[in-house]
C-alpha cells in the first residue's frame, strides 16, 4: 500500500485537478460537510468566515455552480481517502468504511515524522517539528479547510484532522452532506 495514496492522496498527481490541489497558487477550497443535510440559508458563504488580519483567510469568495461539481469531485477522488465515500448524487457521500486501516496508517506516518525530530533540529523554522505537525493536523495533506458546523455561527474551518474525527465516528452506511463550498486565498 502506498502510504502517500491512502493517508494524504492530494499528494497523487492529477493534471485534471492541479488547479484546486497546487499550492502554489495559494487558493483552497472551504467544504462545509455536515452529518445532517443543511438547507441553504445555512451554506457556508463568503461572509461566513473570519478574513483578513489573524485569519487564515486573506479573502473569500464564492464559486459558481460548475466550479462545485468540479470541486466535489476533487473531494471525493483526491482529497478524501479513496474508496472511503461514495458519491450519491450531487452532495450526499456514503460511508463505505475503511477507518481502521487509514488510522494505522496515520499513526505510521506520525511516527515516520516524529522519528525525523533531533534536538538539533526542532527549533528549525520549517524543519522536522513543522512537518510533524502538519501531518498530525492535516493528514490528508490538502489546502483546503472543512466547515463542520450546520449553522454559520462558526468563524473558521478546520484542518483535515478534524473532519477525519468525524468521519471514524461513522458506520458503513451513513451520510455526510456536503452543504457549501468558497473559495479562500491565503
Amino acid at each position: 500500500m502506498d502510504l502517500k495514496r491512502k493517508v494524504c492522496p492530494s499528494w497523487e498527481s492529477d493534471k485534471k485537478h492541479v488547479s484546486q490541489l497546487n499550492t502554489s497558487i495559494m487558493h483552497a477550497k472551504v467544504y462545509q460537510i455536515t452529518k445532517h443535510r443543511v438547507d441553504k440559508e445555512n451554506y457556508l458563504n463568503e461572509n461566513t468566515l473570519t478574513q483578513g488580519d489573524s485569519s487564515d483567510y486573506d479573502y473569500c469568495s464564492e464559486i459558481s455552480e460548475e466550479v462545485r461539481a468540479e470541486s466535489i469531485d476533487t473531494l471525493v477522488n483526491n482529497i478524501l481517502p479513496k474508496g472511503m465515500f461514495t458519491l450519491v448524487g450531487s452532495d450526499e457521500l456514503v460511508f463505505n468504511g475503511g477507518t481502521t486501516e487509514w488510522i494505522h496508517d496515520w499513526v505510521n506516518a506520525i511516527h515516520e515524522k516524529s522519528d525525523d525530530v533531533t534536538a538539533e533540529n526542532v527549533t528549525h523554522w520549517i524543519g522536522a517539528a513543522y512537518q510533524l505537525q502538519k501531518v498530525i493536523n492535516n493528514p490528508l495533506g490538502t489546502d483546503s479547510h472543512f466547515y463542520l458546523s450546520e449553522s454559520t455561527t462558526q468563524t473558521f474551518g478546520e484542518e483535515s484532522s478534524e473532519l477525519m474525527r468525524m468521519v471514524c465516528k461513522l458506520r458503513i452506511g451513513e451520510r455526510l452532506y456536503i452543504g457549501g463550498i468558497i473559495d479562500y486565498h491565503f
